[in-house]
């Protein structure tokens, strides 16, 4: 088992959302179901709702962070789907995300585009049109099951993520949620019990804060970065930390103005490191020494790639270089570096042109 790479003095997100565990407990090693090396690309299949599809800012739901996070670690993925729905900000646009959907209306078409696609894997989170009368989402679990096997059945050697749905601002609804999040664990461990390969990953922690919702049933692009970060964790076998640029537990900010926006993760993002002097110094304890991803999310309107200057300890300067997708529409871009065993000062500073930190994932470098 792996230590756990901890902020200081907190761990505000590392460990409630990053590796899905409370502080201080080492995550399980996981298979890896999106391999660093693999002959031909692995198919993974987003199935759900409009949540799925894209009713964010970015319309691309979690898959607009999950493929950059996967593709910033050069992993050869090929997202699959009868469906393109994204933003500049995704490159593969293809999904079986569709609005308004319940899950046995996905049901009655998933055989169809298993068998036309033939995913590797499956991301499915499904549910939210199910909570708004008790019959049906009482009736939800059960169809969920039933989908979950149809999955199995069908395409025995495909891997299936099922995800908790996100949070509605409703009451009554919102306690359906709660209890139809509740049976997903079990019911999942049940599945990979039987043989089947079913993985349950809890995303609804990414929607904790009230300005996660766009409305009252669709998460926001930037929560839904957050959701991708678990996603990744759980299709990777690497949990992520996150730390926000913005919020003082994670990053001390010299020279650097922060503002409120929906798109950054946590609400925020870091503006203005346009000087010689403006910092954003990040400090997190490593569990032990050697190298680790540091994944830049940043925001670059300026038509052309932008950079930050990225140091650890003093060391030596690496560019994280961000594509030009506008202001509200952000990259995700990798920097390696060496760590020390215990406390770690990661300094992004000025580089190319202008771009606005929003937050960084980091991990050891992955090795599968």
């Amino acid at each position: 088992m792996r230590g756990v790479l901890r902020a200081v003095p907190v761990a505000l997100v590392g460990s409630l959302l990053g590796f899905g565990v409370s502080s201080g407990q080492a995550p399980a090693e996981a298979a890896v179901a999106v391999p660093l090396v693999r002959a031909v690309p692995t198919k993974v299949m987003p199935i759900g709702d409009s949540i799925t599809a894209g009713a964010d800012a970015a319309q691309g739901g979690y898959r607009t962070d999950l493929w950059q996070l996967l593709r910033a670690d050069q992993r050869p993925v090929d997202f699959v789907g009868s469906v393109s729905s994204g933003s500049a900000a995704l490159a593969d646009k293809d999904n079986e995300g569709h609005g308004g959907w319940t899950i046995e209306m996905i049901q009655g078409s998933v055989v169809g585009w298993l068998n036309t696609y033939q995913p590797d894997v499956v991301t499915l989170m499904i549910g939210t049109n199910d909570m708004h009368t008790d019959e049906s989402s009482g009736a939800a679990p059960g169809r969920l099951s039933t989908l979950l096997d149809t999955i199995a059945q069908t395409l025995p050697n495909t891997q299936t993520f099922v995800s908790s749905i996100p949070p509605i601002n409703d009451e009554l609804k919102d306690a359906h949620v709660d209890a139809f999040n509740a049976t997903i664990p079990a019911m999942a461990a049940a599945k990979a019990a039987a043989g089947k390969k079913v993985t349950f990953v809890d995303t609804n922690q990414a929607f904790s804060n009230p300005f996660d919702m766009a409305d009252a049933l669709h998460p926001n692009y930037g929560s839904l970065s957050k959701a991708a970060g678990l996603w990744y964790g759980a299709l990777t076998g690497r949990p992520l930390l996150r730390l926000e640029a913005e919020q003082t537990a994670n990053a001390t900010l010299t020279h650097v103005q922060t503002g409120r926006i929906t798109s950054a993760s946590g609400g925020g993002k870091a503006r203005y490191i346009d000087f010689d002097d403006s910092t954003v110094a990040f400090t997190f304890h490593a569990p032990t020494a050697g190298n680790y991803r540091i994944r830049a999310r940043a925001a670059n309107g300026m038509g052309t790639n932008c950079s930050h200057n990225v140091a650890a300890n003093g060391g030596a300067q690496s560019a994280a270089v961000y594509p030009s997708y506008g202001w509200d529409l952000l990259a995700v871009t990798a920097v390696d570096v060496s760590l020390n065993a215990g406390q770690n000062v990661v300094r992004f500073t000025k580089g190319d042109c202008y771009s606005e930190l929003d937050a960084i994932d980091v991990s050891p470098v992955p090795t599968a």
